[in-house]
């Protein structure tokens, strides 16, 4: 019986409930087409294997398991999984650019494991079989033709393309036509075709079958944010069948345009593979480059990069000022980041932690203190840490080294790395919000005579004035106006779903970062206590009673141990007083249900829903009465 019918039979005697598949059995590919066509296509399925491709070795979250029956990916951000977990994954049988996997996964981890050992193939035997495609192999060829990122091997008349993904960090410098390469890789599919996708630069091996030259990998250095009287200690693998005889680290200063001349410094082995060199301070200029230069007991050198010394590594020396990254004139017509692919570093404290900005990856960083002419303007910038392999709060203080870069409109600061944010403290104090007209915060038009305004607010913790919700769309994002004009206007989308829904009329003060997505600025509120319902368009504020109610007071604030929060009621009415943190995370509940109308006063002790005395700090009270109030006070409680 062919494969496609007996897991067919076993689908049909499972009444559509996938019983005791494996992956071998999912992974079933028309075997003349290659088209996939899993029996389980759509179904709940659970698989176990290790892990050999973790998270941020291709993007935030793809990831590869292998058992004795054949390999599958699933996609699923932060999971701190590593190469040799072994893990159990419960998900829907899916597809990604052609290729089966498991989609909206979740996992439990049940033990660890070796690295998989992968199957040996030559590229012919490969491309003929579609039964691999999702493990492990490994695959010995002669290089048929080489372009930038990806290069091929021989196999008859449909060479193996060998992709190399920008991610992981690979060198394909040294690689030549002609050359003989052992590459270890999952086999994927793209667009219907068999490709191999290696993981990092040890899974490209020169002349297997001969002395191999050494491979360089895994370079890291101590700190990517060293300043100019502080040496860098930078870190690599460096592997050979034989044995390495040398291994240098050559490096320069720099100011990224005007480089010194190459000096250098002996690796020593720590142990195993492991080397590491130090750079001397101090460094006279603003960057530092370096390569690795190893050669093994048959005297063949290698480098990485592969085209060293015209390629290089770069680390920035010492901090530029987010402002500077940011800025950029009004009138002119590129408003990309003036540091656009080059080496820097930045500090400042998160405004929008891990996940609040969009992705698992993302977070906004702002300026701890004012701009060299008061204000915030030009002071924040998103940074996208593709690897995901952090998690930062509001009010964590980081630095962090990488490069500039503009994203759709957009300016970004991508680190080297997930090791190049170093987080310097926690609970800091949040910048004070910018108060902003929503005209200014929209403005990306050159020719209307102010300038492009809107790009000095990018990535920002702002205010609005009290605005009119003008719109409401059918993406969840709405349009508000501090003058009731839709000239005026500015869009807002909440980065999570809020209690508050807009109703076209309402007038609120919304608080948030600014992103810039679409071809549009936005205000991003992260939580209720962001939107605050009012009844005066352009107003500085809240008013304290509005027609159903709200608050009267706080006594004493700043407090210590305890406070007295005392509201009104104008009508009897469903009421909601909780306490949060600065992290926007629920401390205490002090009421929630219906009240009769009238005056009221609570105590609240500075202590959490479980007893336990809260720290000193910056905390709100928000005060929710039905549908038409939602009121927010800061609490200060100082010990």
């Amino acid at each position: 019986m062919t494969k496609f019918l007996t897991c067919m039979l076993a689908v049909l005697m499972t009444a559509g409930l996938a019983a005791a598949q494996t992956i071998d059995d999912i992974q079933y590919y028309n075997p003349v087409t290659g088209a996939p066509e899993s029996p389980y296509a759509g179904q709940v399925v659970t698989v176990s294997g290790t892990v050999y491709v973790v998270a941020g070795t291709y993007n935030t979250g793809t990831q590869y398991i292998q058992n004795e029956t054949g390999g599958i990916a699933f996609f699923l951000a932060s999971t701190g999984l590593e190469i040799g977990d072994v893990v159990e994954v419960t998900g829907t049988v899916g597809l990604f650019q052609g290729e089966i996997q498991i989609s909206s996964p979740s996992f439990s981890l049940t033990g660890s494991a070796p690295e998989p050992t992968p199957i040996p193939l030559t590229p012919a035997a490969l491309l003929a079989d579609y039964e691999y495609v999702g493990s492990f192999v490994a695959v010995t060829g002669v290089v048929a033709s080489k372009t930038t990122g990806q290069f091929t091997l021989e196999a008859g008349t449909d060479d193996l393309v060998v992709y190399i993904d920008a991610d992981t960090g690979i060198d394909i410098g040294a690689v030549a036509v002609g050359d003989e390469y052992l590459v270890k890789s999952p086999a994927v599919v793209f667009n219907g075709l068999i490709e191999l996708k290696p993981r990092m630069q040890s899974d490209l091996v020169e002349d297997p079958s001969g002395d191999t030259v050494p491979v360089i990998s895994g370079i890291r250095a101590e700190n990517y944010v060293p300043m100019a009287n502080e040496p860098i200690v930078i870190r690599a693998t460096i592997e050979d069948n034989s044995a390495v005889a040398s291994a240098i680290l050559r490096y320069r200063n720099s100011d990224g345009t005007t480089p010194g001349a190459w000096n250098s410094v002996a690796m020593v082995a720590q142990g195993g593979d492991l080397y590491q060199g130090t750079i001397p301070a101090n460094h006279p200029q603003s960057q530092v480059d370096y390569y690795i230069e190893a050669t093994d007991d048959g005297a063949q050198t290698v480098t990485n990069p592969g085209d060293a010394p015209d390629g290089f590594y770069s680390i920035a020396v010492g901090l530029t000022s987010i402002y500077a990254m940011q800025y950029a004139h009004p009138d002119s017509t590129s408003q990309n980041t003036p540091y656009l692919g080059k080496v820097l570093n930045i500090a400042g404290v998160v405004t929008a932690g891990t996940g609040e900005a969009g992705a698992p990856s993302k977070f906004v960083v702002q300026a701890q203190n004012t701009g060299p002419y008061g204000g915030y303007a030009f002071g924040g910038v998103l940074v996208y840490e593709g690897t995901a392999a952090n998690e930062f709060y509001r009010g964590d203080v980081v630095e962090v080294g990488g490069y500039g870069n503009e994203y759709f409109g957009l300016t970004e600061m991508e680190p080297h790395n997930g090791d190049a944010i170093n987080l310097l403290a926690f609970g800091a104090d949040l910048p004070v919000p910018a108060r902003v007209k929503t005209r200014v915060i929209a403005d990306d038009v050159l020719t209307d005579g102010t300038g492009k305004l809107g790009e000095a607010w990018e990535s920002v913790w702002v205010k609005t004035w009290a605005s009119q919700v003008l719109g409401v769309s059918a993406f969840d994002e709405y349009y508000i106006s501090d003058t009731a004009a839709w000239s005026d206007s500015c869009e807002v989308e909440p980065a999570l779903e809020l209690t508050y829904v807009p109703t076209v009329g309402d007038v609120i003060l919304v608080e948030g970062y600014v992103d810039y997505a679409f071809g549009a600025f936005q205000v991003t509120p992260l939580a209720d206590e962001y939107v605050i319902l009012t009844d005066m368009v352009g107003v500085d504020d809240t008013p304290t009673i509005e027609a159903a109610g709200g608050f009267k007071g706080i006594y004493p604030n700043p407090f210590n141990p305890a406070t007295k929060i005392s509201f009104v009621l104008n009508r009897d009415e469903l009421a909601q007083l909780n306490v949060y943190n600065l992290r926007g995370e629920l401390v205490r509940t002090l009421v929630n249900e219906r009240l009769p109308m009238g005056d009221y006063e609570l105590a609240f002790d500075g202590r959490d829903q479980s007893g336990q005395s809260l720290a000193s700090g910056e905390y709100f009270a928000r005060l929710r009465i039905g549908k038409t109030v939602m009121q927010v006070r800061k609490l200060s409680l100082v010990k």
